[in-house]
């Protein structure tokens, strides 16, 4: 039945045969190829980005494993206090220890330095400066003092043989030389000293109480220099776990460093051990530090 007289069945199948005409299929194919082709550029492109994500975690990851750690020991062990070690800071020398600069978080310059001490004698360069370890330059003044760069010194002060302290140095950009002072020290007992910096304030510890602190009026001003460990002569006595952190440990981390002691091995032959160590130290002077 022909229900539209004035269309015919040949004019409605010529639509139909239009499909398949070679034009039409042509263009249909064309239009695959062309996603084809924005397929295998997409393909190319993400292989380029996934290669050069990977080259670059492999290379941060090579640089990690290749760079110095932010915590070296300088000295490892126990060695004699009048034994000098200079610990270069240049990497192609042999023997270099790199003591990274601070880690600067939000308080800015941050570092501590840690180290076990056991003095046995006064006489030794009896009224002279005693140099335990400083960072900064090989040059001294009259006093024995390190200049122009101290960031930081640990050193022993005497009268003639008596009233033993330690005296602290840090340059700051405004002052050579800062000092702080802690008196009394112990003879022929282990005890630990902890340099703590961050910001503009200064702690020192003994055996993991606050001993002394100083808050500086200008930033302190780190350096580029060797690590000199026991110049001039040293003192008489023993050093032992000296270690290096580029930030500002925290309370208890000083007082894992207190319980875990200094370490007792030595470089070189020693038979006899010095006893460990001055429980005494340190609350009676703790009120007294500024």
């Amino acid at each position: 039945m022909n229900i539209n007289p004035g269309i015919s069945a040949q004019s409605m199948m010529n639509p139909i045969r239009g499909f398949g005409q070679q034009s039409i299929v042509g263009g249909t194919a064309a239009f695959v190829s062309s996603n084809s082709m924005v397929a295998k550029v997409a393909f190319l492109l993400l292989i380029v980005i996934l290669f050069v994500y990977l080259l670059r975690m492999g290379s941060a990851l090579i640089a990690w494993f290749l760079q110095p750690s932010g915590t070296p020991y300088l000295v490892s062990g126990m060695k004699n206090a009048k034994a000098f070690r200079r610990i270069t800071q240049d990497p192609a020398k042999k023997g270099s220890i790199t003591v990274l600069r601070s880690k600067n978080e939000y308080d800015g310059l941050e570092f501590t330095y840690s180290t076990w001490l056991y003095i046995d004698d006064l006489e030794y360069n009896k009224g002279k400066l005693k140099h335990v370890f400083y960072k900064g330059s090989e040059n001294l003044n009259s006093d024995r003092k390190p200049k122009p760069n101290c960031a930081p010194g640990l050193f022993i002060k005497d009268q003639n043989g008596r009233k033993p302290e330690l005296l602290i140095l840090m340059n700051t950009f405004k002052t050579i030389h800062e000092e702080l002072s802690i008196k009394d020290i112990p003879l022929n007992k282990w005890f630990n000293v902890i340099i703590r910096m961050e910001g503009l304030a200064l702690d020192v510890y003994m055996n993991g109480t606050v001993a002394a602190r100083k808050v500086f009026d200008q930033v302190p001003k780190q350096n580029y220099g060797d690590v000199f460990v026991n110049s001039q002569g040293g003192y008489s006595g023993m050093l032992s776990s000296l270690r290096y952190f580029n930030k500002a440990l925290t309370s208890m981390e000083i007082i894992d460093i207190v319980k875990d002691g200094p370490s007792l091995k030595m470089d070189g032959d020693l038979r006899n051990f010095p006893p460990y160590f001055s429980m005494r130290w340190y609350t009676n002077n703790a009120a007294q530090a500024v």
